[in-house]
């Protein structure tokens, strides 16, 4: 009987090895990959000269994408006035609440007349950046 209880105890220091080596190999993995990123990371910024230019084409974009936003915004604060209205007009300028999205945004207004309307949001710079007309 007390044989059977020694043998777990003789188990555990093989068990103990083989674990060790697993977890060294694993170890060893995982510095491979480490290294392949390092050497990955120092090649993208070996490349980051050229990968500048591209950059201010996503804030150009993400600059058109939020003009596109307040142009629709408006349009929709526009045709739910609209539509609310007993005289189903468009809003003046004093009654039209400015939607959210076009905060910090330069609306420039073509027309707003009791049947119709036109807008254009412009960038800081006066370029056209989205526009709107109705009906």
């Amino acid at each position: 009987m007390k044989r059977a209880a020694l043998l777990p105890l003789l188990l555990v220091p093989l068990l103990a090895g083989c674990q060790d080596r697993q977890a060294r190999a694993e170890q060893a993995a995982l510095a491979r990959r480490v290294t392949a990123l390092e050497a990955e990371v120092r090649d993208l910024r070996g490349q980051g000269a050229s990968l500048w230019p591209t950059l201010p084409r996503a804030s150009e974009a993400t600059v058109r994408a939020a003009a596109g936003n307040c142009a629709t915004a408006l349009a929709r604060a526009l045709e739910t006035y609209r539509s609310g209205s007993v005289t189903t007009r468009y809003p003046t300028r004093a009654q039209l609440a400015t939607p959210d999205p076009c905060t910090g945004q330069r609306v420039e207004w073509i027309s707003l007349e009791a049947q119709r309307y036109a807008f254009r949001v412009l960038s800081a710079q006066g370029q056209e950046l989205a526009r709107q007309s109705g009906p």
